[in-house]
């Protein structure tokens, strides 16, 4: 019963965050890591700050914010001392801003890819990989140049790295919106890596034409896609 709370937090679907008083970032739930890999934690907390109330406790209010292409409805902030504010995003589950190009796409399996990705980037190294795939994603239709080229990338990064940890699955209760039609997300998750600059610049360039939304935290790539059959 001890950790019910605080996995109920952690899993939850809306990004939860708490700042201390100086405006660091001091918790954040799993789905608050990816706001935070594409937005400065700053923009968050003035948001909570200018939305908070007056006294100790609790305000919650409508808005319309959009981080990247999650779009926000309402906003939890709390406070009952100086020390710590936390906030809390409500996220519609409805995207409808993300341009599909079905063009010269192939069906096939994300992990006849990523087998692959593994094989050509990998092969020579001693790495302890820990793979948690969800066996129920059904093959899709993807760019499979594009997308083998950008997978590529991602596992030579890893060449130096002693461990590897690779997670594929369906995001629960999010779609994304394509020309009036529903797609239900797939999410790759690979960790734990430090990147430079220039190496996140070339995962932008790669996953541009790949129908892939990326996002880069302190310690992990994801990448997310609509399942197309």
């Amino acid at each position: 019963m001890d950790t019910l709370f605080p996995n109920m937090i952690e899993n939850d679907l809306n990004p939860f965050l708490i700042f201390n008083k100086d405006s660091k970032v001091v918790y954040y739930n799993k789905e608050a890591e990816y706001i935070l890999s594409y937005v400065n934690s700053k923009e968050i907390y003035d948001l909570a700050l200018s939305l908070a109330p007056h006294n100790y406790g609790y305000k919650s209010t409508f808005i319309d914010v959009i981080y990247n292409r999650i779009k926000y409805y309402a906003i939890l902030v709390g406070y009952e001392d100086d020390e710590r504010l936390a906030v809390k995003l409500y996220k519609e589950v409805v995207n409808d801003t993300f341009n599909l190009k079905q063009e010269n796409t192939t069906k096939t399996s994300i992990y006849t890819l990523i087998e692959l990705a593994k094989s050509n980037s990998l092969s020579k190294q001693e790495i302890k990989i820990n793979q948690n795939y969800d066996p129920s994603i059904p093959e899709m239709k993807l760019l499979v140049k594009e997308f083998l080229s950008l997978l590529n990338y991602i596992f030579s990064l890893f060449k130096n790295s002693q461990k590897l940890d690779i997670s594929v699955s369906m995001k629960i209760a999010e779609i994304i919106r394509i020309n009036n039609k529903r797609y239900p997300i797939c999410m790759i998750k690979i960790s734990p890596i430090q990147l430079k600059d220039e190496n996140k610049n070339e995962l932008l360039k790669l996953s541009k034409d790949t129908n892939t939304t990326l996002f880069v935290s302190d310690d992990s790539i994801v990448l997310e896609f609509a399942v197309v059959d």
